[in-house]
């Protein structure tokens, strides 16, 4: 009997082949991720995170994150068919991504890498070792994309965007798609010729009207949905800038404080444990600090997804949602696109090895 073991290796432009920078993919397979953890159908240990001092450092020094997990599905096939969403996975896998914020202007290189390894679920073998920077970056703009699905006013006409490099593309693309009725983006960032890029490169892919503001408040003031995506290092947020019934999601650590949460009739995260686990989300340390109540979170997207804890109720509801971003997600995405390589013919093989020396 050969002992041999290969595996599927996907560099970055295989995955974009096979359909890595399709949004729609991207959120079916997000939400099937949200779905089945709103179910129960996972497993996903606290992230393991290395940091060169407290969490408040992540964003000067850096840190290194892995993020194992599995995900089942096969108990719920019917009802991810029904959802229009794709079938089950029950497999396992692991991302490990480190991010260096210097990399982009000391070595022109992207803040953060990853690689994502999915296993064989029989043999627990690696099926697939793959770039997961691609992956990543969808998925946390996917996590938006479907929590405004489902929490945001369905009539929603303005958004706006603080922070306009990568994951202020991957927002506004899953944020459109998840709330199709958005008509002009605000978008405002730090520098403003990231600003003028991002309008360039969006106007042709995003059927909304882009302006220019010159603030983080203009972006805010009116919007019916916000997406804060920056490398803030302290906060800039004012909570009495939240229109009646606006949709926030903050996939940053430091863009909003601890107070403005208090202008929130609720919040939601991905998953309650995950934040408390990282510690370092604002929901988790207005929660810790006492500025509110920790029944003011509502629960996990994956509750009210499922129906065990209810959305929004109001169209006057602010509704805030701070994702850690979960294994679940990267695993569910970056499955999508293995599937497709596979059917596709794309990537090469490789042997883990001939003969096993040891085992």
């Amino acid at each position: 009997m050969s002992r041999k073991v290969e595996f599927l290796y996907l560099q970055q432009e295989d995955c974009v082949k096979a359909g890595g920078y399709d949004m729609k993919g991207c959120m079916k397979a997000t939400e099937r991720s949200f779905f089945l953890h709103g179910k129960g159908d996972f497993i996903l240990p606290g992230k393991p995170v290395i940091r060169w001092g407290g969490p408040e450092t992540e964003e000067k020094t850096g840190r290194i994150m892995s993020m194992p997990a599995f995900l089942g599905g096969q108990k719920y096939a019917k009802e991810l068919e029904d959802m229009d969403l794709i079938g089950p996975i029950n497999t396992s896998g692991i991302k490990y991504i480190p991010s260096k914020p210097h990399n982009p202007k000391k070595y022109g290189l992207p803040r953060a890498n990853a690689v994502i390894i999915i296993n064989d679920p029989d043999t627990l073998m690696p099926s697939c070792i793959m770039d997961g920077t691609l992956v990543s970056a969808m998925r946390t703009g996917a996590a938006s994309g479907v929590a405004a699905k489902y929490l945001a006013n369905p009539d929603s006409k303005v958004m706006g965007l603080v922070g306009a490099s990568v994951q202020g593309i991957t927002q506004t693309l899953a944020l459109k798609e998840g709330v199709p009725s958005l008509e002009v983006c605000k978008v405002f960032d730090i520098n403003p010729e990231t600003s003028k890029k991002f309008v360039e490169e969006m106007k042709d892919k995003v059927d909304m009207e882009f302006v220019i503001v010159d603030s983080a408040e203009k972006a805010f003031r009116d919007s019916d949905v916000i997406s804060t995506a920056t490398m803030a290092k302290e906060a800039y947020v004012n909570g009495e800038w939240y229109k009646e019934g606006a949709f926030h999601c903050e996939i940053s650590f430091w863009d909003t404080p601890p107070e403005a949460l208090k202008a929130m009739d609720f919040v939601v995260v991905d998953s309650w444990y995950q934040v408390k686990h990282h510690g370092v989300d604002v929901s988790c340390r207005a929660v810790r600090d006492g500025v509110i109540p920790e029944d003011k979170i509502r629960g996990d997207l994956g509750e009210i997804i499922v129906g065990t804890k209810p959305g929004r109720q109001g169209r006057k509801e602010k509704i805030f949602f701070n994702p850690i971003g979960m294994g679940i997600h990267d695993l569910s995405e970056a499955h999508r696109v293995y599937e497709n390589a596979m059917k596709m013919g794309i990537g090469k093989r490789l042997p883990l090895w001939e003969n096993p020396i040891l085992g």
